[in-house]
């Protein structure tokens, strides 16, 4: 979930970056008893595209400005 609102919102990329990690390595760790992997992998990804927009308005901004 936050890495879809991360995508609009780039202030929420952190979080997603961190949920999202955290979550693949509750589920590798957990020997095959948890699952959703790929939902955790695609927050994750969302997290990293919502950064690099944040970091790519920042420098937009810094530089029109």
């Amino acid at each position: 979930m936050l890495g879809l609102l991360a995508l609009p919102f780039g202030v929420l990329s952190p979080f997603a970056i961190i949920v999202g990690l955290r979550s693949l390595r509750r589920i590798r760790d957990s020997g095959g008893t948890a699952t959703g992997s790929f939902a955790a992998a695609i927050g994750l990804s969302g997290g990293v595209v919502g950064a690099i927009f944040l970091v790519g308005g920042a420098i937009f901004w810094l530089i029109t400005s």
